[in-house]
This record gives C-alpha cells, structure tokens and sequence, in this order.
C-alpha cells in the first residue's frame, strides 16, 4: 500500500482583527501515527531491498587472530539481514573444547554459538575448534561482499566513455551514445522494402501491418472487413444477399424467409414466422444465423411481435 500523505496548511490569524483567515491543519495522533507508520514501511522497504540484494555479508574488516582462547577482530562493517552495522575492534572469549562459530548480531553485537543454522541465520564470520586452552583450528567463513558491487558516483554520469548512464531530472537517460549502430538485426532503418520502420511521420507504403488497433483484416468474426473488386465490403450485410421465400399460408403469408450469401449460395440468416393468435398475426419471429458453411447455427434472435386491434404491429421486441 502507498503512503497517504498529509497535505498541511499553516494557521493564519489577521494581527489587526484577531479573525482567522486560514484555519491550520491540526496536529493529532491520528496524523503523527500515519507518519510513524510511513517511515516504518520505508525502512521495511529499504531493508528488504538490501537483503534481497545483499543479504548478510561483510564489507569490510572482522578479520580474527586468536591468543589462548581470546579471538580479537579488526573494525569493519558488515549486513545482518539487509542492516548495514559498523563495528568497533574488539574481542570474544571463546569456549574450550569446542567446535563454534561467531557471528554478527543484529544487535551488533559479535557472539559465539555451536549451531551453524544460528551463525547462518546472522552474519557468520568465523570458525574455531579449540582444545581446553587454545584454538586447535579456524576457518574464516565471511561472505564479502566485492567492492565491483557498488557503484562509484564517480562512475556515474551524462556522458563518457565507460560511464554509467545517468537519469536527469525527468527520470530520462541523459547519456550520449557515440558511434551509430548501421543496422538492426541486419536491417538498416528506413521507409524503403526491407526496412525497419522508422517513426518519422512519413508513410511507409511497404508496411505489412499484421493487426490494425488489435484486430485482424479478414471476413471472420471480430475482422476488419476488406472490399472486393468492385468496392463492396466482404462481409455479411443485406445488401449482398439473397433472398428465399416459402412456407406461404392461406392468408397469402409466407412464413419462412432465407438469406443466403450471393458469393457461395450458402444459407446466412433464416427468419420464421410462428405462434399465430385468433386472427392469424404471428407473434414470434425467429432469427437464425448460420456460420459459413451455411448449416452451423452460429447464433438464434427470438422476436415478439404485438398488434393492435386493426391488426397493425405495434411493437417488436
């Protein structure tokens, strides 16, 4: 969730007439808490962003020598769990007859234990096996972290030859590159055939778009209709079907109409009259339209037809 910020305006008091002419936005502890909450989220964030980077590793220093069953370490600085600590130079008592690991806290703190699930879960630095008075070995078990993992300021910048490239106040790429690239994958740019097209505003007649705002050209469903040779669309319409009455009952009505597509005589749309009331005025029309086969029903429209007392339509719905 994004922080919710405060927009806060200051408490204006005309000096002359004591009238208020900006009424302050109050202090709470409703305000100060979502403060406090704000900050804690952006150092949860900062935190998380440096553990799932760095982890638990040294910068520098802590490195260990050992005199009897003391081990001393040098200052350094290390992450505990994405927490960057900076650590004085000091030293640990370590245990006898004792296989143990030390490690970075994250108090801060440099601590011994015998579980290396313990050491790992910190900051391990070291390892030591010691007899009843001094340390029989060690292994330095610091993960340091290379110095070719931050960046310099210095290395940042407009331009330049082995610089990185900076974002200028528009959050854009303000760097230079020198030398062209002459083609991309073997293309060069341009508006002629073969060419990568180049947004210039000039029209690239030799642009074979595939989609046109994320439709297809073609005569299916959800297609960009093209034109034939003579300028007609290439789509089912009216204008370019025919038509078939039948089923004519004794009031000389036919009941039955078919449209078929002009271009392969296969059946488009096929309307059927039914339902007659006392005065023989049919109250259902039935719309059904077919695939391009012409026998796959692709979709069914029912119509309810309404007279009135002359027998005149109404309405049809």
């Amino acid at each position: 969730m994004s922080y919710q910020k405060n927009t806060w305006v200051d408490h204006i008091v005309d000096p002359g007439t004591g009238e208020i002419v900006q009424q302050g936005t109050k202090f709470t502890a409703t305000r100060a808490n979502n403060m406090e909450s704000g900050i804690e989220r952006a150092h949860q964030l900062v935190e998380g962003l440096a553990q799932n980077i760095l982890g638990s590793s040294v910068i520098s220093g802590l490195a260990f020598t050992t005199n009897g069953l003391t081990a001393n370490y040098t200052a350094g600085a290390a992450y505990v769990n994405g927490v960057k600590i900076d650590v004085a130079a000091g030293s640990i008592q370590l245990n006898g007859t004792q296989g143990q690991y030390i490690y970075l806290d994250t108090d801060g703190l440099v601590k011994n234990t015998t579980s290396q699930a313990t050491a790992d879960a910190k900051c391990k630095l070291w390892y030591f096996a010691t007899d009843a008075t001094s340390v029989i070995t060690s292994t330095d078990s610091r993960t340091i972290v290379s110095k070719d993992a931050f960046v310099k300021q210095t290395d940042v910048a407009a331009n330049g030859a082995n610089k990185i490239p900076r974002l200028d106040g528009q959050g854009k790429g303000a760097f230079s590159i020198t030398g062209d690239a002459s083609t991309v994958a073997g293309k060069t740019v341009g508006n002629a055939a073969d060419n990568v097209p180049l947004s210039n505003g000039t029209l690239n007649t030799n642009l074979n778009a595939d989609m046109v705002d994320g439709y297809h050209v073609g005569t299916g469903a959800n297609q960009i209709p093209t034109r034939d040779a003579n300028g007609k669309l290439v789509a089912d319409q009216l204008a370019r079907l025919k038509i078939t009455k039948s089923g004519k009952d004794a009031s000389g009505k036919f009941t039955q109409v078919d449209y078929k597509r002009e271009s392969d005589n296969t059946l488009f749309m096929r309307s059927v009259l039914s339902n007659p009331d006392a005065n023989g005025n049919y109250q259902t029309d039935t719309w059904t339209y077919y695939k391009a086969d012409g026998t796959t029903v692709a979709e069914t429209k029912i119509w309810t037809i309404t007279y009135d007392a002359d027998g005149d339509i109404t309405s049809v719905a």
